[in-house]
């Protein structure tokens, strides 16, 4: 049996479930609220798929506490979800990221991207031109927030290469849409299913064993004929790169699961 950890039933989800019933696999709803944290859970591999990552790493840190396996782990939703964080552990282990400080703060670049260290669909994220854009952006923001600057690499395009089981299952470019530099799917980027290259797959496959991440979705920016991770996305969403690449990522990760349960 599959078990899905929830706190809404978004598409993906929806996805999971209706390639369970293809496969003639049973697929069980957790939810993530009300979750009993004086008892054991059910023994079992429970793919974590809550929108709330800070409910997302209690679930799935009293799941293995239980004794059971959580996908991801919550250390890695934990080192996902917070931004400088995981290019901390990216760094580490030797992966190219772009030049960044913790705000207000700037790297040494012509143009900065500043964004939260929480967060995803690229809100709150701005692109600002000088120092001065950075100290107004940031202007009125909750001292306790942690936000970070990074140069500008490229153009905004990227790649989301779909990582399960420690290989590339699906991958898209990403193109921003007219008049934004954000190439975000849920924001109208332009989207192609494509062939990644070998450095691609490794440096997303390093990426997300770089966080101790099991499955994952990394964005690999491009820009000066290199390519740098910008983020992994350790609960990530996949119906544009299902779409784009005709790939069903949803099959891919209850057959990935499904092999856990085995071992």
């Amino acid at each position: 049996m599959v078990k899905l950890v929830v706190d809404l039933l978004k598409e993906e989800e929806r996805m999971l479930l209706k390639a369970a019933e293809r496969l003639g696999v049973k697929a069980e709803l957790v939810k993530v609220d009300g979750l009993d944290l004086s008892t054991d859970v059910d023994e079992g591999v429970y793919l974590i798929r809550a929108l709330s990552h800070n409910r997302a790493v209690v679930a799935a840190a009293h799941i293995e506490s239980s004794g059971s396996i959580s996908i991801n782990s919550w250390r890695a939703l934990a080192a996902g979800w917070n931004k400088a964080v995981a290019l901390s552990f990216l760094r580490a282990s030797g992966i190219p990221i772009p030049r960044t400080r913790l705000a207000p703060a700037i790297p040494n670049a012509e143009e900065f991207i500043v964004k939260p260290a929480f967060g995803s669909w690229g809100r709150k994220v701005a692109l600002a031109k000088s120092k001065e854009d950075v100290e107004a952006l940031l202007k009125g923001v909750d001292p306790d927030e942690v936000y970070l600057v990074q140069e500008r690499i490229g153009d905004g395009t990227d790649i989301r290469a779909f990582v399960v089981g420690y290989r590339v299952v699906a991958a898209m470019i990403r193109r921003p849409p007219p008049g934004d530099w954000r190439s975000n799917a849920a924001r109208g980027g332009h989207v192609e299913g494509i062939k990644p290259d070998a450095e691609v797959e490794d440096l997303a496959i390093k990426a997300t064993r770089a966080l101790n991440a099991e499955y994952a979705g990394v964005d690999i920016l491009m820009g000066n004929g290199e390519y740098y991770v910008g983020e992994v996305n350790v609960i990530p969403e996949f119906k544009a790169v299902s779409k784009a690449s005709g790939v069903d990522v949803a099959e891919e990760l209850l057959k990935y699961v499904k092999e856990l349960e085995k071992k």
